[in-house]
């Protein structure tokens, strides 16, 4: 759940979005949230591919697509 949890703040507050792309851990303890290694590498990896090849930004909609259909 707690990965659920980060994609909602992500959805909700993007100044804990710009601080998760550039201090994950810290921005993560701020919000009282822990992801295993494996989802915070996963969520990191996936915040840098925020831009289609057309250089069109990814909706929040494919975004979290993505990472409950990851579970």
């Amino acid at each position: 759940m707690t990965l659920a949890q980060v994609v909602y703040q992500l959805s909700t507050d993007s100044d804990f979005a710009a601080r998760l792309q550039t201090d994950p851990d810290q921005a993560l303890a701020e919000k009282g949230l822990q992801l295993s290694h494996e989802e915070k590498a996963f969520l990191v990896r996936g915040l840098h591919r925020s831009v289609h090849n057309d250089g069109t930004l990814i909706s929040m909609q494919e975004v979290t697509s993505m990472y409950l259909g990851w579970r």
